[in-house]
């Protein structure tokens, strides 16, 4: 028997080197499949997710109630703060639980876990809120002297506010001092 020539050889060895690429190429086209259907699953979570929200929004009817009197300021029933009454009532209770809610929704937008379109829905709930003038006395009464200097717990409702109303005539010199306020505070405890 003689031995194979240079050419079988050559053959056999691009035969092999073929069949690698192949199975490399098919090794990536099903990488990128499996990656669409990640990005297709991570966002049917998110939207499932931003519905959750939307619906936790809206859960309490007293809640509803209020937000309404936030909605028509100029109405005789709409909410007006007064530090003397507004302690531990139902007014502070119904607008903290919505302040929460908001805190919550800004720190997922700005940790990234949902994006500013995810929650586009929300733009004219955050500007009732936060651009009303009376819950700007509110954060501003919080970081009274009398009260929580610094107070910094919404931090993340004026960041959603600010996020969704980028346009400079939406601009608030109470709400960006509450921010700067809240940063004050924050980096004298940091620093202690």
């Amino acid at each position: 028997m003689s031995p194979p020539s240079a050419t079988l050889i050559d053959v056999a060895a691009l035969a092999v080197s073929v069949l690698g690429l192949i199975g490399l190429l098919f090794a990536f086209l099903q990488f990128r499949l499996s990656r669409k259907a990640n990005e297709a699953s991570a966002q049917a979570a998110r939207s499932s997710f931003v519905l959750e929200i939307q619906k936790w929004f809206r859960e309490n009817s007293d809640e509803v109630k209020f937000f309404y009197r936030l909605d028509y300021e100029s109405k005789p029933n709409s909410f007006k703060f007064d530090p003397e009454i507004f302690p531990h009532s139902e007014d502070e209770h119904h607008l903290d639980a919505i302040l929460y809610k908001l805190v919550f929704v800004g720190g997922l937008v700005r940790r990234g876990v949902l994006e500013p379109s995810d929650v586009s829905w929300m733009s004219f709930i955050v500007s009732a809120v936060m651009g009303n003038e009376e819950i700007q006395a509110y954060l501003t009464w919080l970081q009274t002297d009398d009260q929580v200097p610094g107070h910094s717990e919404f931090v993340e409702a004026v960041f959603l506010y600010q996020t969704l109303n980028d346009k400079p005539t939406v601009k608030s010199s109470a709400l960006d001092q509450y921010i700067k306020n809240a940063n004050s505070r924050h980096s004298r405890i940091h620093t202690s």
